[in-house]
């Protein structure tokens, strides 16, 4: 089950991407992403929480889950505005600089500066997923 519909990316003034067909390969791509720098939170195969349960659960839990979908769309925006939805994609669409013969092209990206780390997550997803909670690595010590 995916995490947003193309519906709903509507539904929330989400405009960005007009296309169905590439919001599903960006969503299932921000899925992956998501996943792994959540360890699974809201994975239908892991089955620890219930993104559907949240949604008419607790007001923490609703909040939790609605700020979750919306992490997912701006993840969406962030890969069709980079033009890449892998790590490494973005990673080799921050051209810093290029040398062909005697000539020397150098251009200014910030590709770097709006992907968190190595994950291909735009910051803002970060921002949001640390917020409610999700980008907390703890060991149990019990």
């Amino acid at each position: 089950m995916a995490y947003l519909t193309f519906k709903e990316y509507q539904q929330n003034g989400f405009t960005m991407i007009t296309d169905e067909t590439i919001f599903d390969q960006h969503e299932r791509a921000a899925e992956t992403q998501v996943d792994i720098t959540t360890q699974f939170f809201y994975n239908t195969d892991y089955a620890t929480h219930s993104l559907v349960d949240d949604l008419v659960g607790s007001q923490w839990q609703v909040f939790r889950a609605k700020q979750f979908k919306r992490a997912v769309a701006l993840q969406c925006d962030y890969f069709d505005e980079v033009g890449a939805d892998t790590p490494i994609g973005i990673a080799n669409q921050d051209l810093s600089s290029i040398e062909i013969g005697r000539t020397h092209v150098q251009a200014n990206s910030n590709v770097n500066a709006t992907n968190f780390g190595k994950t291909g997550l735009a910051t803002g997803v970060v921002a949001i997923l640390a917020q409610i909670g999700l980008m907390s690595r703890a060991v149990s010590y019990r």
